[in-house]
């Protein structure tokens, strides 16, 4: 069981975090500059929580610092898939899922405790990103002049947000079946499946980086 428990999220977070500090130059889009500063952010944070459970053995109440994250977390998301949709309204529809999530982000800040989990806007925001998933892949059909999808980055940062936000999501539809599962055969289910998902996402985040940095030397070798 000890595999279990070690943190393939966390070392797939780094390995994110790396290439794009390593790959990304000042010549690439703004928007995707802001990778590295976000994914310094997130790695902070999941290792300040694995050394102080995993290392030191503290269980300490970081719930806290994760509901202050979540606003972050939405923010960036939104303003990424608003700037890679090619939408002639996209940036409409991610200000209007915006403003919808900020207001169960304060109902939740208001009514549920700040050192619990503010649940109902994870799980919202978990159908936001489906939602514009499925506008990008609806958008590739409507497209002037036919790209390779494949090696467009702008593909392997959604299909990875689309596959773990809508596989959780699922995961979340049946909680207590996967917990019931869980302690009946002393197997972490949900841990191990969400690793795998974090796995997957940041996999296909790495993979739109590559992308991103062989397009940009393509386009230098033109000159």
């Amino acid at each position: 069981m000890e595999i279990i428990k070690f943190p393939f999220s966390l070392l797939a977070e780094w390995m994110c975090l790396l290439t794009s500090i390593l790959l990304f130059k000042e010549t690439i889009p703004k928007f995707w500059q802001w990778f590295a500063p976000y994914l310094a952010l997130t790695v902070a944070i999941e290792s300040y929580s694995f050394y102080m459970s995993r290392i030191l053995g503290l269980r300490p109440d970081t719930q806290w610092l994760y509901n202050l994250y979540l606003m972050l977390y939405i923010l960036f998301h939104l303003y990424i898939f608003s700037k890679i949709i090619e939408l002639k309204r996209i940036k409409t529809i991610c200000l209007i899922f915006l403003f919808f999530l900020i207001g169960f982000y304060a109902w939740n800040w208001i009514n549920v405790s700040f050192f619990k989990s503010f649940s109902t806007t994870n799980t919202l925001f978990g159908g936001s990103i489906i939602v514009l998933s499925i506008l990008y892949y609806y958008s590739l059909f409507h497209q002037e002049e036919p790209k390779d999808i494949l090696k467009e980055p702008a593909f392997w940062f959604i299909t990875g947000c689309f596959i773990f936000y809508a596989t959780s999501t699922s995961v979340s539809a049946f909680y207590e079946e996967i917990i019931a599962y869980s302690k009946k055969n002393y197997f972490p289910l949900r841990y191990v499946i969400m690793n795998f998902l974090n796995i997957i996402m940041y996999g296909c985040w790495i993979k739109s980086f590559l992308c991103l940095q062989r397009s940009q030397t393509s386009s230098r070798q033109l000159y």
